[in-house]
């Protein structure tokens, strides 16, 4: 069975697009459980000191990988593919906690508690319908019930300063500030959103439940990372045993690129995306007519959701590759194929 190999090309394309330092991440060159380099390769664009999470598997230690987002709508397909790999990565035998940032939209995105709770109900079942397992040593929980997760925010937040804030932000901020999205500057709410978030991933770390913590997010939330990795070595300076022999990295996706020349697909704009309460007909016209051909599949808006936003099995992953560059006939039958197994993933938000 032939593979996707991985395009040097494509890799230093985006590094050079977004300004990245290949200092800061590294392309992706091990396997993580039954997840081949390959595999990881589909899945991810690149890593931060993944080799040593992949290392403490190989030990046996008790390792776990963390994402969350915010709940401030519906979710699009960024979203609903960061719970894909989450369920990938269950299925690697790897635990995986998630968290529902219902607070995180509360505090960041000025979204009532009401609402925020309302959606992380329906979030927590939305995900347990696609196939994620909640049973320990997996984690699926809100932020407003982890009162544990609080009190470490609290210790963890007197090792941060305003400046350590000041360069946290995601790489879309400015675009989303200017679109009236976020606050323009670093509010308070914001920093405590971003304190609890830091939290979320140094907790597991902290309580001395788990020996390495990888986190999962999209590459322009990489600051949120780096943010953490920095409170981490101030906490050490004064608590050396708070980390003593524990280990912190990540693995990052490419972004999804939106619609209609959204820099990406964002609950935050409806019209740059598909979120999974849309119909049967208005899936299968983007998925069929939305399409942009690009240099790189990686690139080409509809084969990054069929890598990432499926159920798919390696061998119809490198095929959609194929046919995709080729922009075959082949490759329009898989896109119609395509917008009815999304349809179906979408349908479970639906189902109690």
């Amino acid at each position: 069975m032939s593979e996707v190999i991985f395009d040097s090309q494509y890799y230093d394309a985006v590094m050079r697009e977004f300004g990245y330092s290949p200092l800061e991440f590294e392309p992706i060159s091990f396997a993580l459980g039954s997840l081949t380099k390959e595999d990881l390769q589909r899945q991810w664009l690149c890593h931060m000191n993944g080799k040593s999470f992949a290392e403490a598997i190989r030990l046996r230690k008790a390792v776990i990988a963390t994402t969350g987002f915010g709940l401030s709508g519906v979710p699009h397909m960024g979203t609903l593919s960061q719970i894909l790999r989450a369920i990938r990565l269950q299925q690697a035998s790897i635990p995986v906690q998630i968290v529902l940032g219902d607070l995180d939209a509360y505090n960041g995105k000025n979204i009532s508690l009401e609402r925020t709770q309302e959606l992380a109900n329906q979030y927590r079942v939305y995900i347990l319908n696609l196939g994620f397992d909640s049973s320990a040593p997996n984690i699926l929980r809100s932020q407003y019930d982890a009162l544990t997760t609080l009190r470490v925010s609290y210790l963890i937040g007197h090792y941060m300063d305003d400046g350590m804030f000041a360069k946290v932000e995601e790489d879309l901020h400015d675009f989303y500030s200017t679109q009236g999205k976020v606050d323009p500057v670093m509010s308070y709410r914001r920093k405590l959103s971003l304190n609890l978030m830091i939290a979320d991933f140094l907790e597991l770390l902290v309580r001395d439940n788990f020996d390495a913590v990888l986190v999962f997010l999209g590459i322009d939330e990489h600051r949120y990372v780096n943010f953490g990795h920095q409170t981490l070595k101030q906490c050490s300076v004064e608590n050396p045993s708070w980390f003593d022999g524990k280990h912190y990295g990540a693995l990052y996706s490419s972004i999804i690129r939106g619609l209609h020349g959204y820099p990406k697909m964002s609950k935050s704009f409806p019209q740059s995306g598909i979120t999974v309460d849309m119909s049967r007909e208005e899936i299968s016209n983007l998925i069929e007519f939305g399409e942009v051909p690009t240099q790189f599949p990686e690139t080409n808006v509809i084969y990054q959701m069929i890598s990432s936003v499926s159920l798919y099995d390696n061998e119809q992953i490198r095929e959609a590759y194929e046919e995709c560059r080729k922009q075959s006939e082949l490759w329009s039958m898989i896109k119609r194929d395509y917008a009815k197994h999304l349809y179906q993933l979408c349908q479970k938000w639906h189902e109690r």
